[in-house]
């Protein structure tokens, strides 16, 4: 293993397979890694003799960061691979293969431990236990809100950088109250808006005495609580909720169109209206508990944005609340199906169209010191007002505005950060009310 740099800044690195530009032939060699563009990773490398390098041992030396449980993640791709065991001996030299696993490790500290000693005694730092060695394991469970004649639901507005306001009842949340209430629900829909990957814009807007609910769209997108229309069956959330026996908790989506309309090639329902309803013996579920509040109100606002419930149990669109403190967390399930419906803010009518305001792409982040980093991106968008640049120290939410620079901008310096801090940029363009889609995150850690 080495480490320092490398000459010109750039590295090549080939792995086996891909298509002949020449030719049009193609190789397929199973369990080579694949990347995606902007995609963090940690690869162990070997040099070539024409100065390029390949990953060594193929898909064992190249780790993907990966959002789980809240925490980015070192992962390998072993698929295409088979871990055996001698644990189950059928016979002199038999062996069962079971399915590959791997260690679970914690990016930021496996690479410091790369940094570092690299010696066995310091592996325990990085070490989270063991899961499987799939990265299709971390998505792909999630299902779209599908009616009857199962084409799915969006927002459309959110393409030309509109926002949908939703309002909280007066009262709020028997168990919490009114404060307590609003506070819970702006948080679920701050976890929807701090989404990366997305256009989506939630905004809440305060108190309300509309009562349409589930039963009748009034025009107001609203959350109402302790279900009031209990007594019509044809309203009513199903049943009452009973924190011995359990039971529906909430239920919350849509009104749309019947008509539809283009998005990526796909024909989606436009969402006109959406409003959420708690149930009714609820209170004991939700006292003194704002977190699991949280959680709910921003599992049902997944619904009013199109989602169906996932597959994957650690989902905040999973169909049972947690209630482990979690709070209103996206999981990179979450993530993907929200990405399938908002993901690049395109859409088209008809004869076509595009965002008011195109996103800024290919953001790169360079430590120029420890208390400083240079941005660079393309700038894509027409017509805007400025160009805003966005921080965290976590990959998936925490962003807050840092600069505001003028139009046509492509790059900014960042100062007054931490030494050997980690950061995450993203770059939005404005016009007005207007926001395009976030930019790609760039990463970037402030020298010592």
């Amino acid at each position: 293993m080495s480490q320092g740099s490398v000459p010109g800044g750039t590295l090549v690195v080939r792995v086996p397979g891909g298509i002949d530009p020449n030719t049009g032939r193609g190789l397929k060699v199973w369990g080579a890694p694949r990347f995606a563009a902007g995609e963090t990773t940690l690869l162990f490398l070997r040099a070539h003799a024409d100065g390029t390098y390949g990953v060594l041992h193929l898909m064992l030396g190249a780790f993907h960061a990966r959002l789980m449980g809240g925490r980015v993640v070192a992962l390998r791709d072993l698929a295409g691979a088979h871990e055996v065991s001698g644990a189950n001996q059928k016979g002199a030299g038999a062996r069962d293969e079971v399915a590959a696993s791997d260690d679970l490790r914690d990016f930021s500290a496996f690479e410091r431990w790369i940094e570092t000693s690299g010696s066995d005694q310091g592996a325990a730092a990085y070490k989270l236990g063991t899961a499987p060695a799939d990265l299709g394991t971390t998505s792909g469970g999630y299902t779209l809100l599908l009616p009857g004649d199962n084409i799915p639901i969006r927002w459309f507005r959110f393409d030309s950088g509109q926002q949908v306001e939703f309002r909280v009842h007066a009262g709020g949340q028997p168990g919490l109250g009114e404060e307590a209430t609003a506070a819970a629900f702006r948080v679920a829909l701050q976890a929807w808006d701090d989404d990366p990957a997305t256009n989506i814009q939630y905004v809440y807007g305060g108190i309300t005495a509309a009562g349409g609910g589930l039963a009748r769209d009034d025009g107001t997108n609203a959350i109402l609580f302790d279900d009031p229309y209990r007594d019509d069956p044809r309203d009513a959330v199903e049943g009452t909720f009973s924190c011995a026996d359990g039971g529906v908790i909430a239920m919350g989506g849509p009104y749309f169109d019947d008509s539809t309309r283009a998005y990526k090639g796909q024909r989606y329902h436009e969402a006109q209206e959406a409003d959420i309803v708690t149930n009714d013996g609820t209170d004991c579920f939700f006292a003194n508990n704002p977190s699991v509040a949280q959680e709910v109100f921003a599992h049902e606002l997944g619904h009013t944005l199109g989602l169906g419930h996932s597959k994957n149990r650690d989902a905040l669109m999973f169909a049972n609340a947690h209630d482990d403190g979690r709070g209103a967390r996206l999981t990179d399930d979450d993530r993907a199906g929200i990405a399938a419906l908002y993901g690049g803010g395109t859409t088209s009518n008809g004869g076509g169209g595009t965002a008011a305001l195109a996103a800024p792409d290919r953001l790169t982040a360079t430590a120029l010191s420890s208390t400083s980093v240079r941005l660079a991106w393309r700038d894509r968008a027409k017509g805007e007002q400025q160009y805003v640049v966005q921080m965290s120290t976590r990959r998936a939410s925490g962003y807050h505005d840092v600069l505001a620079l003028p139009a046509n901008s492509a790059g900014a310096t960042v100062g007054a950060l931490r030494p050997a801090t980690r950061y995450f940029f993203r770059v939005v363009a404005r016009s007005g009310p207007g926001s395009s889609p976030a930019s790609n995150i760039a990463v970037v850690t402030t020298r010592r």
